[in-house]
């Protein structure tokens, strides 16, 4: 059970992680307004190549495009989340990608023969 302390302790907590997403928040939109529109241009070209990358060419998960295609670390991930990447990944549908998933998926949990995965698969998706 929680605690009137606890309660409020984690409203601090959340209070506090709010208020450094804001911060960050403003300190990134501050340098965007800092820039030309030439070198904003620039910036967001290097970044869609970025994610076209690692989301379109390799299939990474959200942790592997940041720590590999951005070469980010841990400190990336919240205010990525936070700037609305971790959607937009998860918004991204490849339909090659979902099939070979299910195909193991039901190739795994039931025990069917490949053949039988792939049809399966193919029919969920249609």
């Amino acid at each position: 059970m929680i605690t009137e302390q606890d309660k409020t302790t984690l409203d601090e907590i959340s209070r506090i992680w709010n208020e450094a997403m804001e911060q960050i928040e403003l300190e990134s939109e501050q340098y965007w307004n800092s820039l030309t529109k030439d070198q904003q241009l620039q910036v967001f070209c290097a970044v869609s190549r970025r994610i076209y990358k690692g989301e379109i060419k390799d299939q990474g998960t959200y942790r592997w495009v940041l720590y590999n295609v951005f070469e980010f670390g841990p400190e990336a991930y919240a205010p990525a989340q936070m700037a609305g990447y971790l959607s937009i990944h998860n918004a991204i549908f490849n339909s090659e990608h979902e099939h070979k998933l299910l195909t193991q998926f039901a190739k795994t949990k039931f025990g069917v023969s490949d053949e039988v995965a792939q049809q399966k698969a193919t029919e969920f998706l249609i």
